[in-house]
Parts: structure tokens; C-alpha cells; sequence
């Protein structure tokens, strides 16, 4: 009897547990889904391994040689210049010596050739002392710290154009947004020209017979047309705005050298003419007059065309 009774008042609690429990009702669904916060994504590498850039920039370029050499500009009392190369300078005439009539024909009297007269310009790459130009490269950095590329340059010789390639081996250190760096590379470039002072004399005619001379320097590049080698080293750094674009400088010098020098050389130019005697109009006789200059003629090499170049520009990182 105890057991029984026992038995129905753990089952009275059981139920009355179970109807407390029901009375609280199941949960309800609020329609409402819970906001899960999102964990913020990761900050980008900036720089990378396996990274291939891409780098446009603007150059201004300085030579190594500068100035020019001294070219004498003066005139004599007659108004001729005394860098004039021919000795003598002697004109072909004609001279009536029963009327007195003196002249110097058209036909005998033609300009003097162009005669190059010496080397202006210090530099023989740029033509000038400094100029602009602009480039591209491409680099593929095997790691985050070392990578390789080919680089094209240009650069506005004087009424020339100066371009190369090369092949290049860049070193950075990462930090942040920026990464210094220094580059090395070794290629080609071909152009470029070299100023060299000339002496032309100029003639005016009336009548068949010279009605003024003018003798004047003119100042003109001689192109370079030559391949030379071309090693370069340099020192930069970089900011990456994003995680793929950039902002680059640096400072590189280039060293042009490897072509065999051939010096300028010298040579006799020789002009001719003829003097012409008459007696009231009637041929009395000839002389023959001869002019001589020594005229340059330029030689080509790597020597005096050195230059240092900084560049500005965007990296494009993929």
C-alpha cells in the first residue's frame, strides 16, 4: 500500500511539473531573423609575391658634360669673321683694266659650302645640357622583395630622338604602404645628336654680278645614329594609394659605354675659281683662284654622354 502511494504522488509531481512547464507555451517565432555581424574583411597585401607591376613615368634628364666649347664670333674691319676657315679668302673678279670696271661675277662667285668648323655642344647625347622625355616598365616580383623587368626610355634630344631598352633587376623592402627600392639594369640606346658650329658664306646677285656677301655661323646638331650599351643604377621609392595603383620617383644614372670610338677627323676642302681681265671688253687674260679650309668631320663613340635622370610616375599592380 506504502509502494502505491508512493507510485501516484511521484506521478502527481511529474504531471504537475510537466503542466507548469506547457503553461509557459511553446516559443513563438517573432518573424524577426537575428542580425549576425559580419567580420570585417582582411586589410589587402599591398605588396606582393607573384606580383606583376606596371610603371608609366615622365623623365627629367641632365648631362654629365655641360656647357660648350668657345667659338670665336668676332668680325674684322671689312665684316668678315675671323673664324672664317678659308685662307685666303679669295673671290673670283673680273677687272676692264682699259675702263676701269671692276666686278665679281655671278658665275665664278657661287656661296662657299658649308664647312663644320668644331664641336659646340660638350655633351654628344642630349645636344644640350639637360632635357624631358619618359618611359615605361614592366617588372614581375617573384617575391615580395625581388623581382625583374624590361624597361623602355625616350628622351628629346636636340632635333633628335634618344631611345633604349633595357633589362632590369629591382630590390624593394615593404612596409606599410611605402617600399624603397634601388634598381639595376643593362640594355641599348641609339640617337641622340651633338651641336657643331658651321661657316657659310652667303651671296646676293643683280645683274649677273654679286651685289652683297655675307659670311655667318650657324649652330646645328649632327645626329648620332650609332647602338651603344647602356648600364644603369638607381635608388627610388614607392607609395601604393591602393592595394593595385601607386605613385613612384627615383633617382637613376646611366652610364653609356661598349661602341668603338672613332675620333672626329679633318680633312682639305678645296673651292675654285677663275679672275678674268679685259681691255674695253676685249679677254686680256685668266688667273686661277684657289680657297682651302679645313673642315671636321664627325666621329662617333660612347665618350661625354653619361646622364642622370629622375622620373615621376603611377604603378599599376596586378
Amino acid at each position: 500500500m506504502k509502494k502505491l502511494t508512493l507510485t501516484f504522488c511521484a506521478l502527481f509531481a511529474l504531471f504537475a511539473v510537466a503542466a507548469a512547464l506547457y503553461a509557459d507555451g511553446p516559443e513563438k517565432y517573432s518573424g524577426k531573423e537575428k542580425e549576425v555581424m559580419q567580420p570585417a574583411p582582411p586589410v589587402c597585401d599591398f605588396y606582393r609575391a607573384h606580383e606583376w607591376d606596371l610603371d608609366i613615368w615622365g623623365a627629367y634628364a641632365f648631362a654629365a658634360d655641360t656647357g660648350q666649347f668657345p667659338v670665336d664670333r668676332s668680325r674684322n674691319e671689312g665684316g668678315g669673321l675671323n673664324a672664317d676657315p678659308f685662307h685666303p679668302d679669295a673671290d673670283p673678279f673680273t677687272f676692264d683694266t682699259g675702263t676701269g670696271f671692276f666686278g665679281e661675277p655671278q658665275l665664278f662667285n657661287a656661296a662657299h659650302e658649308r664647312v663644320n668648323i668644331g664641336q659646340l655642344s660638350k655633351n654628344e647625347l642630349f645636344a644640350r645640357d639637360d632635357t624631358f622625355g619618359g618611359g615605361v616598365d614592366v617588372k614581375y616580383f617573384w617575391s615580395k622583395y625581388f623581382g625583374a623587368g624590361i624597361e623602355g626610355l625616350g628622351l628629346a634630344a636636340k632635333r633628335n630622338f634618344a631611345g633604349g631598352g633595357l633589362v632590369t633587376l629591382t630590390g624593394r623592402y615593404p612596409f606599410g604602404r611605402f617600399a624603397p627600392y634601388i634598381t639595376g639594369g643593362i640594355g641599348f640606346i641609339d640617337g641622340g645628336a651633338t651641336l657643331f658650329e658651321f661657316f657659310q658664306e652667303e651671296n646676293t646677285f643683280a645683274n649677273g654680278f654679286v651685289d652683297h656677301e655675307n659670311e655667318r655661323l650657324t649652330t646645328d646638331p649632327v645626329s648620332n645614329n650609332h647602338l651603344r650599351a647602356l648600364g644603369q643604377i638607381g635608388a627610388g621609392l614607392e607609395f601604393r594609394v591602393t592595394c593595385h595603383i601607386g605613385l613612384m620617383a627615383d633617382f637613376t644614372w646611366n652610364f653609356v659605354f661598349g661602341q668603338e670610338d672613332h675620333a672626329n677627323k679633318f680633312f682639305l676642302k678645296t673651292t675654285q675659281g677663275q679672275n678674268t681681265f679685259l681691255f674695253y671688253g676685249e679677254p686680256d687674260g685668266t688667273q686661277v683662284v684657289i680657297n682651302q679650309a679645313v673642315e671636321l668631320k664627325p666621329g662617333h663613340g660612347s665618350d661625354n654622354q653619361d646622364f642622370g635622370m629622375a622620373r615621376f610616375g603611377v604603378t599599376f599592380s596586378y
